[in-house]
């Protein structure tokens, strides 16, 4: 059996939780979009992965966003980009992001996530 000891854990929202995406760069060109509601359904990190009604064509394009999300009492803003997109069953939109985070980022992030946990909102897979 192969293991990714060395991939950050995962922490699955027990449900999924409201956000916003905001557009930086497509293609290397910077944009300046609102921001979107979107549903984080999991994260580490290193990424997460949300959910939309919006097709934002990843797949032939390059995109940068910022994710918003307010996971206990602050709100934070993950930068990253857009890995893969792919189409679910019910005309959701769901996307793979590469988180760009700081260690200062990554450490709070990793209190919240631990928080979360603690009071059964997300599970660690």
């Amino acid at each position: 059996m192969t293991t990714r000891r060395a991939d950050p854990f995962r922490y699955s929202m027990t449900t999924p939780l409201p956000c916003w995406i905001e557009i930086r760069e497509i293609n290397e060109v910077t944009v300046y979009s609102k921001l979107a509601e979107v549903e984080l359904l999991d994260i580490s990190k290193s990424g997460c992965r949300i959910q939309t009604n919006l097709d934002l064509r990843a797949d032939t394009n390059q995109i940068q966003a910022t994710v918003h999300v307010r996971l206990n009492e602050d709100l934070h803003k993950f930068p990253g980009k857009i890995q893969w997109q792919k189409e679910s069953e019910n005309s959701l939109f769901h996307y793979g992001l590469l988180l760009d985070m700081t260690d200062e980022m990554k450490e709070s992030l990793n209190v919240e996530l631990r928080s979360l946990a603690a009071s059964r909102r997300i599970v660690v897979l």
